[in-house]
């Protein structure tokens, strides 16, 4: 098993990608620090930007980091969490593990503090850290009600026109804890799924699969573009490997 790897030695790549266990190699890690994501302090906005919701947390609190793990001397920090889903409850995510949909995901982007800004880490390799989360509908799940997530689908009606923002609960983000304490990730290096998908990404993607009612994910389709057009989908096709390396990190 390997003892480190530096992320700037890995080979970058488009994302998202298919995370197959005929590639992944393992490796160790010390544990991944995140701090500050869930904490009730100050607030948190959801908007609609035409294309996706977005979560930006914002107000009197600490900046929401990312340290240890892979990052050795580096320090990132929150700059939004949003959504990607489709137009049935069979497909929405874009990353899949051994060729396995999911519902939706969710990309939490930090930007590298050493940068400054984040237009800055645009131009960087380890620029960025996209923390991914998987949501899926399960059958016979209609029972199951993630009460924290209801902190999000809830307020979706607030902001069903392009442009439109609402204020939510400042620990919206705290349904992420149930992936979080899994003991291992996936990592790779790979694109920011920006308008020009430069490849300045470090990806951790968390195996374990957050439940999540049908109804709550619907709410997301009920967004309008720019068109005023209903959003059904916004994800990117899994794209192919171009000599990346994936592994999976445990502490």
């Amino acid at each position: 098993m390997a003892s480190y790897i530096k992320i700037t030695d890995l080979k970058c790549g488009q994302a998202p990608i298919d995370l197959n266990d005929k590639i992944v190699r393992r490796t160790r890690f010390p544990p991944l620090i995140l701090n500050g994501h869930w904490l009730k302090d100050g607030n948190a906005t959801l908007f609609n930007d035409g294309k996706k919701a977005i979560i930006f947390l914002n107000g009197d609190r600490i900046p929401s980091t990312i340290s240890g793990g892979p990052f050795i001397n580096n320090v990132y920090e929150f700059h939004d969490a949003h959504f990607h889903w489709g137009e049935d409850d069979c497909r929405g995510a874009e990353h899949t593990i051994n060729g396995t949909w999911y519902s939706m995901e969710c990309h939490l982007v930090h930007w590298n503090q050493k940068y400054l800004t984040f237009e800055e880490c645009l131009k960087h390799r380890d620029g960025l850290c996209v923390l991914t989360y998987l949501f899926l509908v399960q059958s016979g799940s209609n029972q199951w009600n993630n009460v924290k997530f209801e902190r999000i689908s809830e307020n979706l009606k607030y902001i069903q026109n392009a442009g439109s923002e609402t204020n939510i609960p400042a620990n919206s983000l705290s349904w992420m804890r149930v992936a979080t304490d899994c003991p291992s990730y996936y990592i790779y290096q790979g694109s920011h799924s920006g308008d020009f998908n430069l490849e300045c990404a470090t990806w951790i993607v968390f195996p374990v699969i957050i439940p999540i009612q049908s109804c709550q994910l619907n709410e997301f389709r009920k967004l309008k573009d720019k068109n005023g057009e209903f959003i059904k989908l916004n994800w990117r096709n899994v794209q192919p490997l171009r000599g990346q390396q994936v592994f999976l990190a445990v502490s």
